[in-house]
């Protein structure tokens, strides 16, 4: 028992507090029954003196694991762990995405509905966000893969969380766009086929003459333009350079839409606009709103999703989205399987859904 703590890593990110990550440290060992009911739990100073916390948060941890049921505090004989019933979890499942994701698509349910199908087959389900800065941002990445984890999910995964967890020799499923440089075995994708040819059907319903697509520079984006041409409305192309975002400094590149968007000459503002990346609509709808453009009446706007517009048009967006219930069945379903076989089945697909705002009525 001395020796519990010799597995414990802490990297301070802003993500998890000390004290947290302690008392998730010590739920994991008595779940998966490293510390097995009836055996003591170190003293508040060993828990203190091993992890640096300060004695009063080192019981606040001991409170939280009693209150929970993990362990009883017995006078004169110390914090006992008590008998699990039998139910030894079967592993740990990891899911990680980078921040700025967790903001742009306010993936809550998707992922607690993983999480609860996963918790219910047995198994620990935990969630770590990480920067995508260049400098230190897969640092919190580091430390959660060399705790014994039996599967990642990366949720939004980009190719260098990719390569991370190729040379890491973690076992791993990537859920992400299209991404052609993530095909593989491992890699459930959204489809946005039929949402774009709905999309399109649409824009010829409500007679739009002419979609300007708006991606930022590196991304990939759903190409809309084939389904559009069947339909006989012109689109175009307009790209906005990443810059300092590239280094995960998101509101540069909201503020950098904006001042583009603010100068743009009003005959180039189109019938439609149609925005893959939402930091960039952000910005764009902001300079819309500012010069006085109307939405729908002056200009028809659609995103990929509007969680992170609603501070700015507080009014839904036409979006294309995922059902974050059903994609968080497939993606557990998914992982059991993995985890039941050993190996890599045949992954499923995520299909986009094309939903009607007040940016874009039906």
């Amino acid at each position: 028992m001395s020796n519990i703590f010799d597995n414990f890593l802490f990297e301070s990110n802003g993500a998890m507090t000390l004290k947290d990550a302690v008392c998730r440290f010590l739920q994991e060992e008595i779940a998966f029954g490293r510390v097995k009911g009836g055996e003591k739990l170190p003293t508040m100073g060993e828990i203190s003196e091993a992890t640096g916390l300060t004695y009063g948060r080192a019981r606040g941890v001991v409170e939280r694991l009693e209150k929970e049921g993990y362990v009883h505090s017995r006078p004169y004989i110390g914090t006992v762990v008590l008998p699990r019933g039998g139910n030894i979890l079967r592993g740990r499942v990891l899911l990680i995405l980078p921040e700025a994701d967790a903001v742009r698509y306010s993936p809550t349910i998707l992922i607690s509905t993983i999480g609860r199908s996963l918790t219910e087959a047995g198994y620990a389900f935990s969630v770590a966000t990480f920067s995508l800065d260049p400098n230190d941002g897969l640092a919190l990445l580091r430390s959660e893969l060399l705790r014994a984890t039996e599967l990642v999910i990366a949720l939004y995964a980009t190719p260098n969380v990719h390569r991370h967890l190729e040379e890491s020799g973690v076992n791993y499923i990537l859920v992400c766009g299209d991404r052609p440089e993530l095909h593989g075995s491992r890699w459930i994708r959204f489809s946005p086929e039929s949402a774009v040819t709905h999309f399109a059907g649409h824009c010829a319903r409500t007679g739009v003459r002419h979609v300007v697509q708006v991606r930022l520079d590196g991304d990939v984006a759903i190409d809309a333009q084939p389904a559009l041409a069947k339909c006989g409305i012109d689109s175009s192309w307009l790209t906005i350079s990443r810059g300092v975002a590239n280094g995960g400094r998101y509101a540069d590149l909201v503020n950098r839409a904006c001042e583009m968007f603010g100068a743009m000459p009003r005959k180039r503002i189109r019938d439609l606009f149609l925005f893959w990346n939402t930091f960039v609509a952000q910005g764009a709808v902001m300079a819309f709103l500012n010069r006085g453009i109307r939405l729908p009446e002056d200009v028809k706007v659609v995103v990929r999703s509007d969680a992170e517009i609603a501070p700015v048009y507080t009014k839904p967006f036409t979006r294309f989205e995922v059902d974050p219930v059903k994609a968080g069945e497939k993606v557990a379903n998914f992982a059991l399987a993995v985890l039941a076989k050993g190996r890599i089945p045949r992954p499923p697909t995520i299909p986009l859904q094309y939903v009607f705002g007040a940016t874009f009525p039906f």
